[in-house]
């Protein structure tokens, strides 16, 4: 009987990892829309964000960059791997040009601004980006007092280093193209110095944010891990 549980229990949790409950929301100029909640799991090799109709995938899967969307109604999913590589021009702190990125640390700019986040004091980080041309302008707000949002965002960053190995190595990229050691230090810098992400926001015609509510250390269902595995590829 302890061995049928045991292999009942391994067969539904994955890996270890954390789990990020955020609200998404908007505010214009007269009315708050309706907030979203979103949940966010993230181990070394997977960051998985579900919403009440979907599932975002980003993994490393046989050594690949992989990034599917999964639809919960119709139990069906879309391959977007071949879009992989735009995950290098997404990063706010690196600029790319004809397969050469660059470390860009005058992006992130600490203010001495602070304020309370739930039950957390946070500083204000304004960050410089640009996107397909276009330049934008993110305030994020760390902080020091959640331990829990610290590990987490770690470990997200462990993540984005193996994805952009991944990556590399699917471009047949060195780190003559991109600066991988650079960057991972950069964000290991971030988060000794400033602490977690509770708070990430962008004006455009609405403020539009994302808050952290809940961190937990969990281990990763095993249907969520493997995703999509049993969804019906559409494109």
């Amino acid at each position: 009987m302890l061995l049928i549980i045991l292999l009942i229990i391994s067969l539904t949790f994955g890996v270890e990892g954390y789990l990020i409950t955020e609200v998404n929301g908007s505010l214009g100029s007269f009315s708050l829309k309706k907030e979203i909640k979103r949940k966010v799991y993230i181990t070394k090799d997977a960051l998985i964000t579900e919403t009440e109709r979907e599932f975002m995938v980003q993994k490393v899967e046989n050594g690949r960059p992989k990034i599917y969307r999964v639809i919960k109604s119709t139990k069906s999913y879309m391959d977007f791997s071949k879009m992989a590589p735009l995950f290098l021009v997404s990063l706010p702190f690196v600029d790319c040009e004809k397969r050469v990125c660059k470390l860009n640390k005058d992006s992130f700019k600490p203010t001495n601004e602070y304020r309370k986040i739930g039950k957390y004091k946070a500083r204000k980080v304004i960050v410089k980006t640009s996107f397909m041309g276009e330049n934008q302008e993110i305030i994020q707000w760390y902080t020091k007092e959640w331990k829990e949002l610290i590990e987490a965002n770690t470990l997200e960053n462990e993540f984005y280093i193996n994805f952009i190995k991944a990556i590399m190595k699917e471009m047949n990229l060195s780190e003559k193209n991109i600066p991988l050691k650079e960057i991972k230090n950069f964000l290991g810098y971030i988060v000794r110095e400033f602490g977690g992400v509770i708070r990430t926001e962008q004006r455009k015609v609405f403020l539009t944010y994302s808050q952290v509510i809940e961190v937990r250390k969990i281990s990763i269902p095993d249907y969520i891990y493997r995703l999509p595995e049993g969804y019906k590829k559409i494109r």
